[in-house]
């Protein structure tokens, strides 16, 4: 059986694309992601289920389940909190890692409940944000380059065939570290445009705006180089070759910049990103990101496990998408047939599925596992 490459980046916009020649040389296919950020939208990637992304975890069988049952060495390596071991991202796995110290030790969130519920005004946040600023800080991730670099070591070293997922984060803001990434200043800025606000405004100059999307585009060419060294690095001749984002980022078209989480936002900005499927004929040129997995496996001649919900591309077109935005215990709905969207805003969301109710909850993670996630600039007063 071939050998199966999933690469998937972040914060990777459709219509940037541009910015990744090597991706580009390929068939782009649009794709809609099932959550808002990464955790939600990976957990439903490798789970094609809708589920995943209402409860922002992973929920089984995977795709590396599924690839393991069929006889693959299963490598995975995605250096970011959001992707840790609590939240089911390591399951089917042979090897994986998201570079954490204490990994997969689900504990009591140190948020309390009022501090959430204090959270969900705008003025709290606010004066929570003049207090401490909120930044994104990449410097205690490891460098794309080194993930890559033992992705490629991994997957030479192991026995065919083989499925390696690698996820890279500099495209994610502030797009690098050191002198690549963007102004600590200009990144907080942008970081709180949007929305009310009682303290002056945060609107981001014509000036600044040209040096974000110019600092993610140096991010997007860096990844696109890394893609292009896996594939022409790794012992194998013909590869089914697969990329994705989690998600976009906003740069100020509807005043809001970035991803970020709370506001659960779900323009087209953020939910439509770049797909590869190489090595597989597919149907159409759109999709759900919860189809790729189906996909995957039908390329390589594996049963699609029953619970999954994505479309095999070999065999029909996806004419919808659905992408739930939880956060905390509610969450922004959108529908589309890539012609129409309807959406439904910070409702109280639940699902049936084999007849048990799932709704959006809150998930208790570590102190580390939190620590990290305020570094990207997740965490907040609620």
């Amino acid at each position: 059986m071939q050998d199966v490459v999933l690469l998937t980046a972040d914060s990777v916009r459709r219509d940037f694309v541009d910015a990744m020649p090597f991706v580009s040389d390929h068939e782009v296919l649009t794709g809609v992601t099932a959550g808002h950020y990464t955790r939600p939208s990976l957990a439903a990637l490798q789970s094609s289920r809708l589920r995943a992304s209402v409860q922002s975890r992973v929920v089984g069988p995977t795709i590396a389940e599924a690839f393991s049952e069929a006889g693959y060495t299963t490598i995975g390596l995605v250096p970011t909190a959001q992707a840790d071991p609590a939240f089911g991202f390591d399951d089917g796995f042979d090897h994986y890692d998201n570079y954490m110290s204490g990994s997969g030790n689900a504990a009591s969130n140190r948020r309390s409940s009022l501090r959430e519920y204090l959270g969900s005004f705008d003025i709290v946040r606010q004066v929570y944000r003049r207090v401490y600023p909120m930044e994104a800080n990449m410097d205690d991730l490891p460098e794309d380059d080194e993930v890559v670099d033992e992705a490629i070591e991994r997957f030479n070293d192991a026995d065919g065939p083989r499925f390696l997922w690698v996820h890279q984060m500099e495209s994610h803001r502030p797009y690098g570290t050191g002198e690549d990434a963007i102004p600590s200043a200009i990144d907080r800025k942008a970081e709180a445009s949007g929305g009310r606000h009682w303290f002056g405004s945060s609107e981001v100059t014509d000036a600044e705006r040209g040096i974000i999307t110019s600092a993610y585009r140096d991010a997007l060419g860096r990844v696109d180089d890394r893609i292009e060294r896996v594939l022409t690095e790794i012992d194998s001749e013909d590869p089914i070759f697969a990329f994705a984002a989690d998600h976009g980022d906003e740069f100020g078209e509807e005043e809001y910049y970035y991803h970020q989480g709370y506001r659960r936002r779900v323009p087209d900005t953020v939910i439509r990103v770049p797909v590869v499927l190489d090595g597989v004929e597919t149907t159409g040129d759109r999709l759900s990101l919860l189809d790729i997995g189906p996909t995957l496996a039908a390329g390589v001649g594996i049963d699609a496990p029953d619970a999954w919900q994505g479309t095999d591309l070999t065999e029909a077109a996806t004419e919808e998408a659905v992408t739930v935005a939880p956060w905390h215990e509610k969450a922004t709905v959108a529908w589309q047939d890539f012609e129409r969207k309807l959406i439904a805003r910070d409702a109280d969301v639940s699902m049936t599925e084999g007849g048990e109710e799932v709704a959006v909850d809150r998930t208790e993670v570590s102190d580390e596992v939190e620590r990290q996630l305020q570094d990207l600039g997740y965490a907040d007063a609620g």
